[in-house]
């Protein structure tokens, strides 16, 4: 098949699905598109790299500034989710006392950008996470916020899935590049690097999987549109192969096993112990290291070294910085200045992240950033269990990015930033409270009875 020809049958694909989509949308309003802008942007490449004017992130200067362009279309698409949280009489008082310790949070890291070496720019990054706070409540603020995330990620999968097969397959100059010190063909689809195609495949994944394993309809008569489900998943899974990104290939398996295994009547019994499976895992894992050295299996079978690919050289690197441990850098600030080519030496790649969640969050908040980082993650935890436990239709999905989050920052900072899996995660742990209705007085009964009197079975007495 020519380039040409794949093009033409991907946006025809890509329409069917969005036909489909139409049909099958319930209870979502138009103002979802704006979230949907938003982690289109995360999930592929910035909006000025479409036009050839992104900028280059291996240079500190253009990784400090950033492009103006891509600064204005996130500051639209803010002010577009605040004016229809407003429109929706979005009661912010609820709101921060439901989601208290994650605004802590959020305001402490806002707070740590006073100390950074970079203020202004930190202050700016910061600006942009709490937009990532407006469009998560945009979607849960939605009528059905469980649909409404469903819809937003199957909408992504049919973007992001089709457009990345195309580019890796018929436009390597768009969707593959080359390891520039080794010269291994990475595969990049839609987005600037393999890592990132990697968080924004596991996100699709966890839709399309999450509407066969719920929603799909095996006896539907629209054959036509139960192929091109199946065809899209297919094609996810091809990409979960193809980008040889080993955490979101294990993340995609996790979050598979999650969706099917909250499904078994004799797990969902157990769900009270959730904390004590969680703890007895973790043990089995360090005893395995400790007297089986099971590490080096379980990285071999998803293709990696022990070494994880040098990431522990590098967390050896970054924590050995002085810096306040305290408080740390500043929010976003640790990979800015002359410390990055000092930390860069030696290493035959430009280092720009510590490749581990919780400690690039030490580095710019320090301990107690990560420390309101957990405590946040935790309260979230104990709403998600008690969901689990009455059964609520969403807990299934917000138990897994919120274990898929906890787990992928072992390996790639994903947290306090603008990413994909971020955002995902603000899914779970934010909650939108429920709007007070207001109390309409019960009618008091008359004496002469509760229908007035001349009426019957209560029909209103004659006029006149």
């Amino acid at each position: 098949m020519s380039a040409q020809l794949a093009r033409i049958v991907i946006f025809a694909f890509i329409a069917f699905l969005f036909v489909c989509d139409r049909k099958r949308r319930t209870g979502c309003s138009n103002a979802l598109w704006i979230p949907l802008m938003w982690i289109l942007i995360l999930g592929s490449r910035p909006f000025s790299s479409w036009f050839g004017g992104g900028v280059n992130m291996e240079t500190t200067d253009d990784y400090v500034e950033g492009s103006p362009v891509d600064r204005l279309v996130f500051l639209f698409l803010i002010i577009a989710g605040f004016i229809v949280l407003k429109q929706r009489q979005t009661n912010w008082g609820n709101v921060f006392r439901t989601n208290k310790w994650l605004f802590v949070f959020f305001a402490y890291l806002g707070i740590s950008s006073v100390w950074s070496d970079f203020p202004m720019v930190s202050f700016k990054r910061w600006i942009k996470d709490l937009g990532n706070i407006i469009m998560v409540l945009v979607v849960l603020s939605e009528k059905n916020p469980a649909e409404a995330v469903k819809t937003l990620l199957l909408r992504c999968c049919y973007l992001l899935v089709p457009l990345s097969v195309l580019y890796i397959k018929y436009f390597p100059d768009i969707g593959r590049g080359y390891n520039r010190w080794t010269g291994e063909v990475i595969c990049m689809g839609v987005t600037t690097a393999k890592n990132m195609l990697g968080i924004t495949v596991l996100a699709c994944w966890v839709g399309i999987f999450w509407h066969f394993v719920d929603s799909f309809d095996w006896k539907a008569k629209d054959k036509k549109a139960m192929v091109a489900y199946v065809g899209l998943l297919l094609l996810t899974v091809w990409l979960l192969i193809t980008t040889n990104s080993a955490t979101s290939l294990a993340c995609s398996i996790l979050a598979a096993g999650i969706l099917v295994g909250m499904k078994i009547p004799a797990i969902q019994k157990r769900v009270k112990y959730l904390e004590a499976y969680v703890i007895t895992f973790i043990l089995l894992l360090l005893i395995g290291q400790a007297m089986f050295n099971s590490g080096d299996a379980i990285a071999g079978t998803m293709g990696r070294d022990l070494t994880l690919t040098g990431r522990v050289d590098i967390w050896k690197r970054v924590l050995a910085e002085e810096i306040n441990p305290l408080i740390g850098t500043g929010y976003y600030s640790f990979w800015m200045g002359d410390r990055v080519e000092r930390i860069s030496e030696g290493f035959y790649f430009h280092l720009n992240e510590a490749h581990n969640g919780y400690i690039e969050t030490y580095l710019n908040s320090g301990l107690i950033g990560l420390a309101l980082l957990l405590v946040a993650l935790y309260s979230a935890s104990r709403r998600i269990k008690a969901d689990l436990l009455r059964a609520a239709p969403f807990a299934r999905v917000r138990l897994i990015f919120l274990a898929v989050g906890v787990v992928y920052n072992l390996t790639e900072a994903a947290f306090n930033k603008l990413s994909l899996l971020w955002v995902l995660m603000l899914l779970v742990v934010a909650e939108y409270p429920a709007p007070r209705r207001a109390r309409v007085p019960a009618a008091q009964p008359s004496a002469a009875g509760p229908f007035p009197k001349g009426s019957v079975s209560g029909e209103m007495p004659a006029a006149g």
